[in-house]
């Protein structure tokens, strides 16, 4: 049997101590304070819910996208439901605007030489976000940074959803071709690729971009048997090269 215990008398007069009684009422705003910080911040990600591009797009924290305020993007996408595109000021005293949004799809164009994608792709267990940051000018070429992410918005190993194809996999060499791949790999000194999520599927469609740092004879034979694009292919838990 538990044997009950009471406090002494002075132990009593020490609980109902001034200072021991504001020391328990600070200690209790201090929980709900903490309560309710840590409820907002919950609220603040994309539940289930109300998984949309739009809502990721207003609260996700990419590098890409510190340079616009969420109070911008709001307003950004208010002036999108009424049918007017924003073209707000950033961060770098450039210019930022939405191009597309959809329900599981968004583009910004954060400049005009850099765009960032959102898509939401289906999976076997839920939902995966996707982001593609491409920056590409007329004195640089084009290329792509693919992320994911969960839907509480936490970054995920790219690698487990997305693998870049191989360099073979961009270019078409028929039988007897006096030009061989062992060839083009030499003459290209490093890839880069434009990666294009699209809005009304989940496929991703790739371009090789690298004649901005290839000598011109070079380049001139490589693009005979270059391919326009290549597309991946989700399927579920991943992106998978579809061979054409």
């Amino acid at each position: 049997m538990e044997t009950m215990r009471f406090s002494t008398p002075r132990e009593r007069r020490k609980n109902n101590r001034p200072g021991a009684f504001a020391k328990r009422i600070i200690m209790a705003v201090i929980a709900v304070i903490a309560y309710a910080t840590g409820a907002l911040a919950q609220d603040a990600q994309p539940s289930a819910t109300d998984l949309a591009a739009r809502n990721i797009f207003a609260e996700l924290q990419s590098p890409a996208l510190e340079v616009l305020k969420k109070t911008t993007r709001l307003d950004m996408l208010d002036y999108w439901d009424a049918d007017s595109v924003f073209k707000a000021v950033n961060g770098l005293g450039g210019r930022s605007w939405l191009e597309k949004v959809t329900p599981s799809y968004l583009k910004l164009m954060v400049s005009p030489v850099s765009s960032y994608e959102i898509k939401i792709l289906p999976t076997k267990k839920g939902k995966v976000i996707m982001t593609v940051y491409t920056v590409g000018g007329d004195s640089q070429a084009a290329d792509s940074q693919v992320a994911f992410y969960d839907t509480t918005l936490k970054p995920l190993d790219a690698h487990k959803y997305f693998t870049a194809p191989d360099l073979k996999d961009f270019f078409d060499i028929p039988k007897g071709s006096l030009t061989s791949m062992k060839e083009i790999r030499e003459m290209i000194p490093f890839s880069t690729v434009e990666w294009s999520a699209s809005p009304d599927n989940d496929s991703l469609t790739g371009k090789l971009t690298v004649e901005k740092y290839m000598d011109t004879d070079n380049w001139n034979i490589v693009k005979l048997f270059l391919r326009p694009s290549i597309t991946m292919e989700w399927k579920g838990d991943k992106y998978k090269y579809k061979k054409q």
